[in-house]
């Protein structure tokens, strides 16, 4: 009776087809054809829902189609296997219900398989949500952008899910009377396979709108800069460092001037114009950190805001999978310089390949570091570093200016002096960056020192991706006293040098900790591989899926005493 009432309410209401169809042209009849659009509406909501690990991890790769197809293709992506799962099931539990209910002679039977795939996908629905609320590290954003990306998504399914629709309707007109008419709908089953490459689609389908909202802000940006041409405006770019000199140089500069800096790690197109839009009439300097990961990005960054002063901290090879070459690298952070500059350029003297940059810049140019073997405007010396801080002699034209600071390791002096030029061709004097310097407190992520309750140290270096940035902490936690250990999942987005750069941070870690936990496989394998050319015992190297068990792993080891390096704690599409 229930069946029957359920039935009825069907039929009545229009909510779906479940006429027969004779003849193609049945297919397109209004009534037909509206029903088949629900089940696609209906059908695109489930898929959304199950749809976020996608979206986030298309958004961590900075909406770029070939970085998420690179992540999509990985062997151990288990997300897709997951998927895949989710499919397989879910059609074969809507064919075994469908069977099981053919003896009933009723057009609404066709749909009962629904029933199994909706429980599949909800229980599928409350892992992933319960799993990315627990293991992500930078959860999914709800931008414009993201909300842009989610609605084409919807689109694209509506369409994939009609076609569906139609085209096994066509195959079982012929099979009207067999079984194949009760199992017609569970094609929609295979939906989800589908989802990680519909959202790939939607981001392509969505690139023209995205550059032409892009446009409009970029074009108010520049307007709104054309109107301050009193505005120091300065650049820092490089492959590291460019957070930490972009803080200490907002402190030093803030002694004498209104400054605005671009807030955290805002170092793309976008993150400019979210930096402009707090600019103020009484600001006199704006400082905007710029990142690359391809050529051409910081020719565009600089055309945005024309930096009268440019900034390059040290050049390696961070993200070399996407530039290919160290000499693209070193093209691209040379960007700055090109075109209509006609400022002052401030490099570090401590970088190999700045160094290349700053032998080949036409411009007004200096260079400020530890090494003043290059005549460098601004170095330091008699630098002495602890797990209290560091201290030293900053030295500028023969004059000398005693620092102490808060932030750790030799090469934090370094960032200190490149700062501390660019200070004082502006006008603030040595004293007046000894005060700043001494107020700074460490970087967020970029060897910070935490204490905890339990006497453990904690120096977190997540943010830290490159291989200078795992020497430099490496040498720092060296400094420590009692015993020393480091979770890594290695260095990522090194290509063809992956492994080598990750073979000799395994060496160097030989030499330094007295237990090691590695994260993930990739790197971190290839980091196991230099620890064991050293001889490094292997039951001092703990293996672990992710951050959450490294730290639960960690409870088991530390004692009041310990210092942990957290080196390159990376985002979630490198760890599954």
């Amino acid at each position: 009776m229930l069946f029957n009432l359920l039935q009825k309410a069907v039929l009545t209401s229009g909510i779906l087809p479940v006429e027969e169809i004779n003849a193609p042209e049945e297919l397109f009849a209004p009534y037909q054809i509206g029903g088949f659009f629900l089940i696609g509406i209906l059908n695109a909501c489930l898929m959304i829902l199950i749809a976020f690990k996608f979206f986030q991890a298309i958004q961590q790769c900075g909406y770029k189609g070939g970085d998420y197809f690179k992540w999509l293709k990985k062997k151990d992506n288990v997300y897709f296997t997951r998927i895949l799962t989710l499919s397989m099931l879910s059609l074969l539990g809507f064919i075994l219900v469908n069977m099981a209910l053919s003896f009933i002679n009723h057009p609404f039977i066709k749909y009962t398989g629904f029933f199994v795939y909706f429980i599949f996908l909800f229980v599928y629905f409350s892992t992933d949500i319960k799993e990315l609320r627990k293991k992500s590290k930078v959860p999914f954003k709800f931008t414009k952008k993201a909300l842009r990306l989610i609605i084409s998504f919807g689109v694209l399914t509506v369409l994939l899910s009609v076609i569906l629709i139609l085209g096994i309707n066509l195959l079982a007109i012929p099979f009207k009377e067999n079984l194949l008419a009760n199992f017609r709908y569970g094609v929609l089953c295979l939906c989800p396979i589908a989802v990680p490459y519909v959202v790939l689609l939607a981001n392509a389908v969505n690139k023209p709108i995205e550059k032409l909202i892009n446009k409009k802000y970029y074009d108010g940006l520049k307007v709104a800069l054309s109107k301050r041409p009193d505005l120091i405006k300065i650049g820092i770019t490089g492959s590291y460092a460019k957070t930490t000199v972009k803080n200490v140089l907002t402190a030093m500069l803030s002694e004498k001037y209104s400054v605005l800096a671009s807030p955290k790690s805002f170092n793309t197109p976008m993150g400019m114009v979210k930096t402009a839009k707090l600019l103020k009439d009484n600001h006199q300097v704006l400082i905007c950190e710029m990142g690359a990961r391809k050529s051409g990005d910081i020719k565009e960054l600089s055309a945005l805001i024309n930096p009268n002063i440019a900034v390059i901290t040290g050049v390696n090879h961070q993200h070399l999978e996407s530039f290919v070459t160290i000499e693209n690298i070193i093209r691209t952070k040379s960007e700055i310089l090109k075109g209509d500059f006609k400022g002052k350029a401030f490099i570090s003297s401590d970088s190999k390949y700045a160094l290349e940059i700053y032998e080949k810049a036409s411009c007004e140019k200096y260079l400020a570091g530890l090494d003043n073997s290059n005549g460098a405007l601004v170095y330091a010396k008699n630098v002495s570093v602890s797990e209290n801080g560091t201290e030293f002699t900053l030295v500028y034209n023969g004059e000398e200016q005693k620092i102490k600071t808060k932030l750790l390791g030799e090469h934090n002096v370094s960032n200190i002096a490149l700062a501390a030029s660019v200070a004082l061709s502006l006008g603030v004097t040595l004293k007046q960056i000894g005060l700043a310097v001494e107020k700074l407190e460490q970087v967020e992520h970029r060897l910070q020192l935490i204490k905890a309750e339990n006497g453990v140290k904690v120096l977190d270096d997540g943010y830290n991706s490159n291989p200078d940035g795992i020497r430099y902490a490496l040498k720092v936690l060296s400094s420590f006293s009692g015993k020393k250990y480091v979770v890594t999942p290695g260095i990522i987005e090194l290509g063809i040098l992956g492994f080598r750069f990750n073979y000799e941070a395994g060496r160097i870690i030989a030499d330094v900790c007295d237990g090691v936990i590695l994260i993930g496989r990739d790197g971190s394998l290839q980091i196991r591989e230099g620890l064991l050319s050293k001889g490094y015992p292997t039951d001092k190297i703990v293996m672990v899926k992710d951050l959450n068990e490294a730290k639960e792993k960690l409870k088991d080891i530390l004692v009041s005493g310990d210092t942990v390096l957290f080196a390159n704690d990376v985002m979630d599409i490198h760890i599954n």
